[in-house]
């Protein structure tokens, strides 16, 4: 999608806010997961309304085979966006391995599937993409193990809630992040506290 390549490659960009999600809470208590979801919906509706046309962009290795880091319900993501046209790539990522046997770096090649939806909010199941994420990590099911993004082109805005730790909202536009900033500045992540506010203290 040459539209992420050119505003936010790697899916990222130096303009964000990260959000805490689940703290103080321990994982997998009732208070925990009702907070998490409390918080990502309440961001994830503040930047997208339902009339918004989005791109929701997955990430999905595959690996179901590990009961305890794996997919255990893989299928549930495509379940609920099965009234959506789903296009599919095949890409790779590469990392680097030592071999011991001959004392060289090696190339190692990691297959992956990247899936494309473009619709309208409204007909996008996201509270339960949303809450879905958030059981991955606190052992609830239905589950969603792959990665979630959601793109709006028109506002330049990239939304991700890589667990229930935390999410991530990316901007091309200082404005778009600002009311935000200000009105959900107690949930900032603390530890990026201060690079935050030498950015939009400053406006």
């Amino acid at each position: 999608m040459k539209y992420i390549d050119s505003n936010f490659p790697n899916l990222t960009s130096e303009l964000h806010l990260r959000f805490e999600l689940g703290k103080p809470y321990e994982n997998g208590t009732e208070d925990r997961f009702n907070q998490v979801v409390t918080r990502v919906t309440t961001l994830f509706e503040e930047v997208f309304k339902p009339d918004d046309s989005i791109y929701i962009y997955i990430k999905d290795w595959e690996i179901t085979e590990d009961i305890m880091f794996g997919n255990t319900t893989p299928e549930y993501l495509y379940d609920l966006l099965c009234d959506q046209n789903i296009e599919e790539e095949t890409l790779y990522d590469i990392d680097e391995d030592y071999d011991e046997v001959t004392g060289q770096t090696i190339e190692v090649k990691n297959e992956y599937k990247v899936k494309f939806v473009y619709s309208q909010l409204k007909s996008v199941p996201y509270q339960k993409i949303l809450e879905g994420i958030g059981n991955y990590e606190q052992g609830r099911k239905p589950s969603i193990g792959q990665s979630v993004y959601f793109i709006s082109i028109d506002k330049g805005l990239l939304f991700h809630m890589y667990d229930d730790r935390g999410c991530l909202i990316h901007s091309k536009g200082i404005e778009k992040l600002l009311p935000l900033y200000h009105t959900y500045n107690n949930w900032l992540v603390d530890y990026w506290r201060e690079d935050f506010d030498s950015i939009f203290k400053k406006v």
